[in-house]
């Protein structure tokens, strides 16, 4: 993704400005509908900002060129920048995405109900991993009667129409691809307990050197994710012109998310206390992430 990174770059932020352009990380997927928007209808600059859209493959390589200081902000989900809040000096801004629909879980063919999983596919570490163990208490399974299979996430689908899995619990296109096989959806996180976000998190040092500059920054995505939201088709050409997604994959997707841009709630500080734990329980990280003294609490204005 190196080549589609410095691409973007070049196509998507040469303003003439004075001072260095604020680079931000993405991912390759509809999620960031909003950050290609603002990119394609040059909404950065009408704020006063230069800023430039560098691609990855997904939220975990954008904040992983943050940590690396190759960008200022990285957009990933929540456990994604937990993992990475101990390697750098981050400041996580914002929320500009959520969801509760976009991670689902998927039962086989010949799987009645979410209580008859007896093989559970999961992806270590991961939210897929954490919704499984959601699923468990919200169905009263006994996790002692439940195998958890460990599997990437391309493989979970053939996985199911095998049956050496009875189901699994992942994001899209993971679960639509499942079901082209003859699998069936029957939850989503929200309905075990779990709304994903994803977070805008720069750099403690273009924090201190720009805070204005990322405050334009958010207003240009609350724009774009308005448009987003009222006028899907609008996006999903913005989409396309940034990433080459087909416009009909992006419709679909936008059917299960909320482009948006807000602060930090108490509701979602008990959501992160909840992944927080399980990173450490499952020793993706050394101990429980103090996430709170990093978060921005106040920084967006709306």
């Amino acid at each position: 993704m190196a080549s589609a990174g410095a691409a973007a770059t070049g196509l998507l932020g040469q303003a003439a400005f004075a001072a260095a352009p604020i680079r931000i990380g993405v991912g390759s997927d509809p999620v960031f509908v909003a950050f290609y928007l603002a990119a394609h209808e040059k909404l950065f600059a009408a704020e006063g900002v230069d800023a430039v859209l560098q691609l990855y493959a997904d939220g975990g390589e954008a904040m992983n060129a943050l940590v690396a200081q190759q960008v200022d902000l990285a957009a990933a989900a929540e456990p994604t920048n937990l993992v990475r809040l101990g390697r750098a000096d981050l400041r996580p801004l914002a929320v500009v995405y959520q969801s509760g629909r976009y991670v689902k879980l998927v039962l086989g063919p010949k799987v009645k109900s979410p209580k008859d999983i007896k093989r559970f596919g999961i992806v270590p570490g991961s939210i897929s991993e954490y919704c499984a163990g959601l699923t468990l208490a919200a169905e009263g399974l006994d996790p002692t009667t439940v195998t958890m299979v460990p599997s990437g996430p391309p493989e979970l689908p053939a996985l199911l129409a095998r049956g050496d899995i009875d189901a699994f619990f992942a994001w899209e296109p993971w679960p639509a691809n499942a079901v082209a096989q003859g699998g069936r959806v029957a939850l989503t996180s929200k309905d075990v307990g779990y709304t994903d976000t994803i977070w805008l998190t720069a750099s403690a040092a273009i924090l201190k050197s720009d805070p204005a500059g990322l405050q334009g920054i958010l207003r240009a995505l609350a724009k774009a994710s308005e448009i987003a939201r009222t006028e899907p088709e609008r996006a999903a050409a913005a989409v396309k012109a940034v990433t080459r997604i087909p416009v009909e994959t992006s419709l679909k997707a936008f059917k299960d998310m909320t482009p948006l841009v807000r602060d930090f709630t108490p509701e979602d500080l008990k959501s992160y206390d909840g992944i927080a734990k399980f990173l450490a329980d499952h020793k993706v990280t050394k101990e429980v992430v103090h996430y709170r003294e990093a978060l921005q609490i106040g920084f967006y204005k709306g």
